[in-house]
């Protein structure tokens, strides 16, 4: 197999820039297939503006401009003939605070499939009870599919918002410090889930936990001032870091 193959992303020479502020700087990046890669760094580093760039998010800014490309497999998705809705369905994406719809659990859910076409009724029912099992959530809300999403706890919140996105059935799946607003009890659920995504998703998140990047990925990407530092297995990093910028980050002495 090419090496390439093992890759779902693939990020090369990335700049980006706002107006005249040059926000990332030659970003050369990696994503393995179902992993979890996460991107730590202090605030204002590029790490979500590099994780926007994955699904062009960042096209809906003004004054954005975008030097260099993103392959997810073997497709450039910066080339002029990208359908960004369409990338958008293969790149899903989960906030920092739950954005549960005021609808019932079941339009929440249903509500993507539908945006792209699904209209059976059995077919979205399907869709609904899978999504919602995958995330560990059915148990809790098989009888209340057709009550209101905002009667859910944070937490659940957070799990449906997850719920909503495999629904659309991505190939990647990007969380922008997802348990930022979260209890001990559902950030733990979350890393749990992460974990079972990864079996048939790639997965890429944003985080300033130390521990939560420790307990929960396979790889770690150490940003600063818009520049990847360093890079690699997570295992390694936290333990042998190559850089001493990182070291100090990991270790509470970053100045």
């Amino acid at each position: 197999m090419d090496q390439k193959d093992c890759y779902k992303i693939r990020i090369e020479d990335l700049n980006l820039y706002f107006a005249t502020n040059h926000v990332l700087k030659g970003i050369n990046l990696d994503i393995r297939k179902n992993s979890i890669t996460a991107l730590i760094g202090p605030s204002g580093c590029g790490k979500s503006t590099l994780l926007r760039c994955i699904n062009r998010m960042n096209d809906v800014i003004d004054e954005v401009r975008i030097v260099g490309r993103i392959f997810l497999g073997h497709e450039d998705i910066y080339a002029d003939d990208t359908d960004v809705t369409h990338l958008r369905k293969r790149v899903g994406m989960v906030f920092q605070r739950p954005v549960a719809f005021p609808l019932s659990i079941y339009e929440n859910v249903a509500s993507a499939p539908r945006v792209h076409g699904v209209s059976h009724k059995e077919t979205l029912d399907n869709i609904v009870t899978s999504s919602l099992t995958k995330v560990g959530l059915w148990d809790e809300v098989a009888d209340k599919l057709h009550k209101s999403a905002l009667n859910l706890s944070l937490g659940q919140q957070q799990q449906l918002c997850v719920a909503r996105v495999i629904a659309s059935e991505p190939e990647v799946i990007l969380l922008d410090e997802p348990c930022s607003a979260l209890d001990p009890i559902s950030t733990m659920k979350i890393e749990e889930l992460m974990r079972q995504l990864a079996e048939n998703y790639t997965v890429v998140i944003v985080t300033h936990s130390m521990q939560q990047a420790a307990r929960a990925s396979d790889c770690t990407v150490f940003m600063l001032s818009g520049e990847i530092i360093e890079s690699g297995p997570t295992g390694e990093m936290f333990t042998s870091p190559r850089d001493s910028r990182t070291e100090n980050y990991i270790t509470g002495r970053f100045r």
